[in-house]
């Protein structure tokens, strides 16, 4: 029995983590990253817009390769409803995403070249469901130069 539903999780484990084809940045400008994945992406939607439900969290990883040194990481999420930009920030523990790196990684980042993964996690929030939004997530070095900038969709329900 254990065998079994071991072998089940571990079937079902890879289809948890939907890897997106990131688009570029419209409003904002920077590198693609190398690679991203929403932790929890329903499976049954291999395509953007991921569904999300209010009171969630989206779990994602990313990817990004160091173009440059540099000693902190600024993350900026902003949500767009078509051309009109929703005034919402990341909360300011967020903001630091030095704080988000993942397999023992920290600032100040000196290798050029290394691939390195980025972890946020937020909580899914909006007035009412059944829209679509564009977010456009962007890390910017300690000169305020873009590390990379992708931008995604996601419906709300």
């Amino acid at each position: 029995m254990v065998a079994r539903n071991f072998l089940l999780l571990a079937t079902l484990a890879p289809a948890l983590v939907l890897g997106l084809n990131p688009a570029p940045c419209i409003r904002n400008s920077g590198p693609l990253p190398a690679e991203v994945r929403v932790v929890g992406c329903p499976p049954s939607t291999p395509q953007e817009p991921c569904v999300v439900p209010i009171g969630s969290t989206v779990d994602s990883e990313i990817d990004f390769v160091l173009q440059r040194p540099t000693t902190s990481l600024r993350a900026t999420l902003e949500m767009f409803l078509g051309d009109f930009r929703i005034p919402w920030s990341l909360p300011e523990a967020q903001q630091d995403a030095c704080q988000d790196l993942m397999g023992g990684v920290t600032c100040p980042l000196t290798t050029v070249g290394q691939r390195i993964k980025y972890n946020l996690v937020t909580e899914v929030s909006a007035p009412f469901a059944g829209v679509t939004v564009d977010m456009e997530l962007m890390l910017t070095d300690d000169q305020g130069q873009s590390v990379f900038c992708y931008r995604s969709q996601a419906t709300v329900v």
